[in-house]
Parts: C-alpha cells; structure tokens; sequence
C-alpha cells in the first residue's frame, strides 16, 4: 500500500513539472519591443522601456509578413513604434510571422 502511494506521489509530481515546462515554453515565439531602426528585410527591436543596458534583436520581414494595429504594411514601420511580434517557430533565424503595431 505504501508503495502505490509513492509510486503515485511520484507520477503525480512529474506530471506537474512537465506541465509546468510546458507552460513556459507558450511564448517563446513572441517578442514584444519597440522598433530602433527600421531597413528593410531587417528591423532591430529593442526594449519598451528605457533601460541602461539594451537588449537589441535582429528581425527579418518579407513579404508574407502580416501587419496589423495602427500599421498596413511593412513600409509603414516607423522608429520608435512599439510592436507584438510572433516570430515563426523552430527557425534559426528570427523571422517575423506577423507585427502588430500597438503605439507611436
């Protein structure tokens, strides 16, 4: 009997971590940023607030990448725009899926 309970206790367990696992794994494919500069195929996206060290990101955009918000399309990107990126997954690039800009 006490060994089910342990055998039971320690099924439970895992499974909890598993999913903890795969819960913070939702949104690795998201980036959230404010554009620094915009050059065309490439956006570098950096922190929303103003920090003392950035952290900077190199995006690659085409053509079939989906602009939303306040936004129509990739040539109304501007410097200083602040942006929701979904990036396509299980790429060794950052390639932007879709940008949806959400401020000036």
């Amino acid at each position: 009997m006490m060994k089910t309970r342990l055998i039971f206790a320690l099924l439970f367990l895992s499974l909890f971590l598993v999913a903890i696992y795969w819960v913070s794994t939702w949104d690795d494919n998201v980036l959230e940023g404010r554009i620094e500069r915009v050059d065309i195929p490439q956006l570098l996206v950096g922190p929303t607030e103003d920090r003392e060290e950035k952290n900077l990101h190199v995006i690659l955009i085409n053509d079939q990448t989906e602009v939303t918000g306040i936004a129509d399309s990739v040539q109304d990107l501007r410097m200083g725009q602040r942006i929701i990126i979904e990036l396509v997954p299980n790429a060794n690039l950052k390639i932007a899926r879709s940008i949806e800009v959400t401020s000036e």
